[in-house]
């Protein structure tokens, strides 16, 4: 059993054969270990569920604590699976989508690298081995975006994603300096805050910071639309599913160590709900397919971090697998439409693909209606129900943004669908399309399945983790429930109406909300200025990276003074 909590180690044979040639077909060697890895864990699941410790002491000795410290539990386990089970998918997604590029085999020694530094993430003991694999996931993830060096702007690109992971890796380096020697394994902040200089409340900031700019909340949002510059599959693999979520777990991981400083949980709850909610206005006035996705992750990984800042971990917990899921199928959905239009990713030149691709129609109709939270059926709708009912029950205002921002969603979920695959006739594809194989198409279905039937998996993760909240009961649907899924498909069903009353994709492709009553100007300019704020000058992002950096040491110090 202690060969489990080494996972990280399993994708390094596929990726040597990779990166020497020995596998005939690039990527098909480096499939194996994603595989493995959701195999173990599995096999956790399966087991009495007792942890896995593997300590090796004097690892890092210039850093407080120098404990080479692993740990394979419940939490662990739930993350193997989500980031295993998503990268065989998109693995076996890539085969396809890269097959002509000339750097595939490059492409999948990345993408093994970054499995690799994201599994150690997932399965680190201490603060001490979790930042080892949060620096080498934003490493992966600058390389992955500029992996088409050609490309003019895929550097840039790079280099924000570079940037504002730079403030997040600062601060939690920060964390673990203001630590006394031999308390940041995380069993100890989980259980409560050893003594630091300025408290919990300064220990809970660096944290906050830290999940933020990995998540791309709040003002760190601006590199996550602009590492749609990437190929697909990566978007989909690490800015849909599993880097972008690191900040998640983090918080998860740490929530007990959170609740000891409530000023940072409601501002945690406030960053959540107002990145959920102008994300998804920006999303409303993109143009580009994937970018419209990316702000969706923004608006959804901001629904995570409210549920933290509610006090309901297991409900952010919950979100992240089901969301995984989810828009994952989205993202490869989009890949495919725009593999079949030869690059195309603009959304008035993306038409009549519903009779041209009807098997990626009903795959994107499972994961749109996912994303609204079609009731019932659908895997979104439990986890998000269990957000909004812990939002509701601490009474807060945040809450009722979140309430909100479930009609937004469904807008711009029909929006991006309806523009796509629900052409009105007369609309025909302006390219000549080639239709994804099916090899493509295959490795999509096994997500779409989680986005239907993951949502039954609620109780099972409640009793694997012993720790979830008992005040939020797993329940196949509850009147709140019902509500909510009713407000995300009435924006749904707003999109279709507009999309046919406007007889054509082209005017649908620059919706706003202009129709709210009295509201029109006001709601459009709003979106339209969040999106402007996504400005693509590399030199002002580095700046405000600097600037973050210095503004948390400032901080910091002014507290330990």
């Amino acid at each position: 059993m202690n060969l489990l909590a080494w996972a990280f180690l399993f994708p390094l044979p596929g990726l040597l054969l990779t990166a020497f040639g020995r596998s005939r077909h690039a990527g098909v060697a480096s499939l194996l270990g994603p595989i493995a890895i959701a195999i173990a864990g599995l096999i956790f699941m399966l087991s009495d569920h007792t942890p896995i410790l593997v300590q090796i002491d004097g690892w890092l000795p210039v850093l407080p604590d120098s404990a080479f410290l692993l740990r394979l539990d419940g939490l662990a386990a739930v993350m193997l699976v989500v980031v295993g089970g998503v990268s065989a998918c998109v693995y076996v997604y890539s085969l396809s989508y890269m097959a002509g590029d000339r750097g595939r085999r490059r492409f999948f020694c990345l993408l093994d690298f970054f499995v690799t530094v994201m599994t150690l993430l997932v399965l680190a003991g201490n603060l001490v081995v979790l930042l080892a694999g949060w620096a080498g996931v934003g490493l992966a993830s600058f390389l992955l975006i500029s992996f088409w060096r050609e490309k003019s702007h895929t550097l840039g690109a790079g280099l924000q994603a570079i940037a504002a992971n730079a403030i997040g890796d600062a601060a939690l380096l920060l964390a673990i300096v203001m630590l006394p020697k031999g308390s940041s394994d995380l069993t100890l902040l989980q259980n409560g805050v050893p003594l630091v200089s300025g408290g919990a409340s300064t220990l809970a900031t660096l944290i906050v910071i830290a999940a933020s700019a990995k998540s791309a909340q709040g003002i760190l949002y601006f590199w996550l639309p602009s590492a749609m510059a990437g190929p697909t599959p990566v978007s989909a693999l690490i800015h849909a599913a599993t880097m972008v979520a690191a900040g998640v777990y983090l918080l998860v991981r740490t929530s007990p160590m959170l609740a000891l400083a409530p000023e940072v949980l409601h501002a945690l709850a406030w960053l959540g709900a107002i990145t959920a909610l102008l994300s998804g206005l920006a999303s409303l006035s993109q143009q580009n397919y994937k970018r419209g996705l990316a702000y969706s992750t923004c608006s959804q990984l901001g629904y995570m971090f409210a549920a933290i800042g509610f006090g309901a971990p297991f409900a952010a917990l919950f979100h992240l697998v089901t969301h995984a899921a989810f828009k994952a199928l989205l993202f490869l959905c989009a890949g495919a439409v725009i593999h079949a239009a030869h690059g195309e990713e603009e959304l008035p030149k993306l038409a009549g693909m519903r009779k041209q691709l009807p098997q990626i129609c009903v795959l994107a109709l499972i994961g749109s209606l996912a994303l609204c939270g079609l009731p019932v059926l659908t895997a979104g709708a439990f986890s998000k129900d269990l957000i909004i009912e812990a939002g509701l029950s601490s009474s807060t205002l945040p809450a009722s943004l979140l309430v909100l921002s479930v009609f937004l969603t469904g807008l711009y979920t029909g929006r991006l669908y309806f523009g796509v695959f629900g052409a009105t006739t007369g609309d025909e594809p302006q390219h000549d399309l080639h239709a994804p194989d099916q090899l493509m198409v295959r490795s999509m279905w096994p997500l779409a399945a989680g986005a239907i039937l993951l949502g039954w998996a609620g109780m099972p993760l409640a009793r694997l983790l012993q720790n979830a909240p008992k005040d939020l009961a797993i329940h196949a649907v509850s009147m709140n429930g019902l509500l909510i899924g009713a407000l995300g498909m009435t924006g749904f069903g707003a999109a279709f109406i507009w999309q046919r009353a406007t007889k054509g994709r082209a005017r649908l492709a620059s919706f706003g909300i202009d129709w709210v009553p009295g509201a029109a100007a006001a709601s459009r300019h709003l979106a339209l200025a969040f999106a402007a704020l996504h400005n693509g000058r590399l030199g002002l992002y580095l700046f405000t990276a600097v600037l973050g950096v210095a503004l948390i040491l400032l901080m910091a110090f002014g507290r330990m003074g």
